[in-house]
């Protein structure tokens, strides 16, 4: 009786901890205590809170359903790539003084990571490596400046900006690095793409229009859509149910964290200071 009444106990525990775990989450980079440190906070702005407590920078965070955060550090004097479990805040490096490393995103089912590097002394080309840092290897081999990848949903496609035609446009390839295709052509510079969770759609920022704004492409068709429109507006990323994007922006003169719809009607602002609030990124916890 004392062991079915034990096991019922750690079955509740377990489903409450499970639903606790279940949630979502905004991870960001904010100088708000001098140097620039990884923050976290609910999709409304609230419970925000200091995941690296540094005498160095730590910045552009990207976060995984399985609660781990890869950013890149100032440790030792160059971009490197670290890894940071959630729950247990322990950290690992990833990269080893090989040139600059930046802009890390995990893959969907979160085993890998692509970043961009310039380890070989030219323009920054795509990388993929575990998630331990291991079989890093090489994607893209051009002579042109590549930026911001990440994947498709279904892992199969990698979304990026390139520099190859003058100025930054759209590209998309296979997970292997091959069968590159652009999205793109607007003859304006075009940042920070990231595929919808249902694969359809891309956002991204561009200074098509004069200032750089959030704007929102569909794939079948190529129309796009501008989302935002009051001035220096970086850095979208969907919300895990499509609805929203999060964004940082200027409109108010130092960057903040701002959310639209997924149309562009409304706007809310989550961070309010003084201070930088940079590259928000938005997951549910599993």
């Amino acid at each position: 009786m004392k062991g079915k009444i034990f096991f019922a106990v750690v079955c509740i525990f377990m489903f409450l901890w499970g639903c606790a775990r279940e949630k979502s989450v905004i991870v960001f980079s904010s100088n708000r205590d001098g140097n620039f440190e990884i923050y976290m906070m609910s999709p409304d702005g609230t419970k925000q809170t200091r995941l690296t407590v540094n005498d160095w920078d730590d910045r552009y965070p990207f976060i995984s359903g399985n609660g781990n955060v890869v950013y890149i550090s100032k440790e030792f004097g160059k971009d490197e790539i670290f890894i940071m479990d959630l729950d247990k805040k322990a950290k690992k490096r990833l990269t080893f003084l090989q040139g600059e490393n930046r802009y890390p995103s995990f893959s969907p089912d979160g085993r890998h990571i692509l970043f961009i590097s310039n380890r070989l002394g030219e323009n920054f080309q795509i990388y993929l490596m575990d998630i331990d840092g291991k079989n890093q290897r090489r994607l893209t081999n051009n002579s042109y400046d590549n930026r911001s990848p990440s994947f498709s949903p279904d892992g199969k496609q990698i979304i990026f900006a390139s520099k190859r035609d003058g100025n930054y446009e759209i590209y998309v390839m296979d997970s292997s690095g091959q069968n590159e295709r652009r999205l793109t052509v607007t003859g304006a510079n075009n940042w920070t793409p990231k595929f919808s969770r249902n694969g359809k759609k891309i956002v991204f920022s561009s200074d098509m229009d004069g200032d750089n704004e959030i704007f929102l492409m569909d794939i079948a068709s190529g129309k796009i859509k501008k989302l935002t429109g009051d001035g220096g507006a970086y850095y979208p990323y969907w919300s895990p149910d499509d609805k929203y994007i999060a964004y940082t922006s200027y409109r108010e003169d130092n960057p903040q964290i701002y959310l639209t719809d997924a149309e562009g009607m409304t706007q809310k602002r989550l961070t309010h200071n003084k201070s930088e609030d940079w590259t928000p990124r938005w997951e549910r916890l599993k």
